[in-house]
């Protein structure tokens, strides 16, 4: 888009600056609202998706607009948001607006796509940019192939109508059905472990405790490195209790409380522990269900480093 030729009053109208550019919009969402606090150029940029360059060049701009300030000097230099703009209460409610919308049509489609008959579905891939459109893949069992389609799309048209989008709608059996692409949004898995061999007993357990314990560990090591984590699991948190989860309600209500309690360095002691609560929390963690797939091949490393 060319910018505007007519120039107006920025004492007027200092929004026209301040949101001027995508990637100012997205780093003022880092600030306020992902991490809520100072974070580096590097980090930054990465949940921003922008380049490193990019970025700097445009926190340097929010500075300079009294929406950032800088924290710190030399490498250890940060950008975190200017506490007394005020500004800052309205985008943190806009950004939890916009954050509660995307929530609210994850939970209208998991609720569609909930049938006896689903065995799994995902989104194909995120919403692109200006699009008001996405594609669903749905995975059903064999003897319903043949309505089960009519019936997720007379079911989608409110979710259409709701939210203003376009839904397409492809059906599989599992035995033609594709796996779901890295950046697959999953709304639903049946845990079916049919044909799956599993150690049984006391070994199993574990060995599951002692995977779960190695994956806690990896996890520390990120949160050491980006904190936005522990905030990015407390709103997942919060989703999962919005639409409910059963019996897991227990243990993800005590996550929500130690996420909005705990410092930094108290959740990682917590993750790391090898107490009975701490392996019993670590069963139902909800960090590994939040980190992008960058994070993850991180984990993954670190985890290996650990054998």
């Amino acid at each position: 888009m060319r910018p505007p030729r007519i120039q107006r009053n920025t004492l007027k109208y200092p929004l026209d600056d301040i949101l001027r550019t995508s990637a100012l919009v997205r780093l003022i969402r880092v600030l306020v609202h992902d991490v809520g606090g100072p974070v580096s150029v590097t980090d930054a940029a990465k949940m921003a998706g922008l380049s490193t360059t990019g970025a700097r060049k445009a926190l340097v701009t929010l500075e300079r607009l009294g929406i950032a300030v800088r924290v710190g000097t030399g490498r250890a230099q940060k950008f975190g948001p200017k506490l007394d703009n005020h500004y800052l209460t309205i985008f943190r409610q806009l950004f939890e607006m916009e954050q509660k919308q995307y929530e609210d049509l994850i939970l209208a489609l998991r609720q569609v796509v909930e049938l006896p008959e689903t065995r799994n579905a995902w989104i194909r891939e995120p919403l692109g940019e200006s699009s008001q459109s996405l594609e669903i893949d749905v995975v059903a069992e064999t003897k319903a192939v043949s309505w089960i389609g009519s019936e997720l799309r007379s079911r989608l048209i409110q979710t259409e109508k709701r939210f203003d989008l376009i839904i397409e709608l492809n059906v599989f059996t599992r035995a033609d059905s594709p796996s779901p692409p890295d950046n697959a949004i999953i709304l639903l898995v049946s845990g079916d472990t049919a044909g799956v061999n599993r150690p049984q007993g006391v070994q199993f357990h574990a060995e599951s405790a002692e995977r779960s314990l190695r994956m806690a560990r990896a996890i520390a090591e990120l949160i050491k490195t980006d904190p936005s984590l522990a905030r990015r699991a407390l709103q997942y948190t919060n989703r999962l209790l919005h639409e409910g989860q059963g019996t897991a309600n227990s243990d993800i209500g005590e996550w929500r409380q130690l996420l909005e309690t705990y410092s930094t360095e108290r959740l990682r002691d917590l993750l790391v522990s090898r107490s009975s609560r701490a392996e019993r929390l670590r069963r139902s963690s909800p960090f590994f269900a939040i980190l992008t797939p960058d994070e993850r091949d991180r984990m993954m490393v670190e985890m290996e480093s650990e054998r």
